[in-house]
């Protein structure tokens, strides 16, 4: 059974050439929506659910079982896109990337080695590399499952949405993707990214902490300065009670930029999904992605 099951009549299984395929996967469950390339709207969103995942061997088991069960995953799409959630993530100017420096970039980061398939995504605004690592097993599950697949992680949506707002950088906001485990925060203003950070969590008071170390070390007014929720976790009311309770502007993200929902997913709580149906835009802008083995 699906967690969300949304599936609009005009959906085919004889027209998946011309579908675009995007998968998110988190310790929570296994999303994906299928894009009609040719309507330009997205016509399926669903979710399976996932219950007690601590390790990534468990989380890579679940997602094999989601393959062999789901009879629509075996459709062959026009191109799938795959979104995973990793803390082993870094931005890199656009100036000094070097696609053979990957490495170095994530280890110097993350403090110590890293072993597993990196990847690089090229956010055009502002103007970075999002240099990031998945874990080999999974890596090899999803190749091997699908023909044609590209890497990503929430890293690039999440500041591909930032970045389709008007004067985004000029402003100062501050922005908070919730996932399970840990969260995304990025803050702009002056004309640029300010800051990207993750930051594990397990209750509001973690969430409460780190948002108001960051307000604290870039001098921001807690009373003035807005703040944007998105991502899985955003609709938990406690995490958006205490953020409000400190900074009176904690709204919703707004949506914008992603491609038309057809008629029958117009029920979807769009903010908590907002990487993954943001994929198609990053795809629409045409952000390289590579990888480095």
């Amino acid at each position: 059974m699906y967690a969300i099951d949304f599936v609009d009549r005009s959906f085919q299984k004889d027209s998946a050439g011309s579908y675009e395929l995007s998968i998110q996967a988190t310790q929570n469950g296994l999303v994906y929506c299928i894009f009609d390339k040719q309507t330009e709207q997205y016509i399926v969103f669903r979710r399976h659910s996932f219950d007690s995942i601590q390790e990534t061997d468990d989380l890579t088991g679940k997602i094999a079982e989601v393959m062999e069960k789901d009879e629509t995953m075996d459709l062959q799409f026009r191109f799938v896109k795959f979104l995973g959630y990793t803390q082993q993530t870094t931005l890199v100017p656009a100036a000094y990337f070097d696609k053979n420096k990957m490495k170095e970039y994530l280890a110097f980061n993350q403090a110590g080695e890293v072993d597993q398939e990196l990847y690089s995504n090229h956010i055009t605004q502002p103007g970075l590399y999002n240099v990031f690592a998945l874990t080999r097993d999974l890596v090899s599950l999803v190749t091997m499952h699908f023909k044609k697949v590209e890497f990503l992680n929430q890293t690039t949506p999440f500041l591909k949405h930032i970045a389709l707002e008007k004067d985004a950088f000029s402003k100062s906001a501050i922005h908070i993707g919730l996932n399970a485990g840990f969260f995304d925060l990025a803050c702009t203003g002056d004309g640029k990214l300010k800051l990207y950070n993750t930051f594990q969590f397990t209750n509001e008071s973690d969430l409460l902490y780190y948002v108001l170390f960051v307000c604290k070390k870039l001098a921001l007014d807690m009373q003035k300065v807005p703040l944007y929720i998105s991502g899985e976790m955003c609709t938990k009311l406690s995490y958006y009670e205490i953020l409000k309770q400190y900074i009176p502007e904690t709204n919703y993200a707004v949506a914008r930029g992603i491609p038309i929902l057809a008629p029958a997913l117009f029920q979807l709580n769009v903010v908590k999904f907002l990487n993954l149906l943001n994929l198609q835009t990053c795809a629409s802008s045409a952000e390289h992605t590579g990888a480095e083995k």
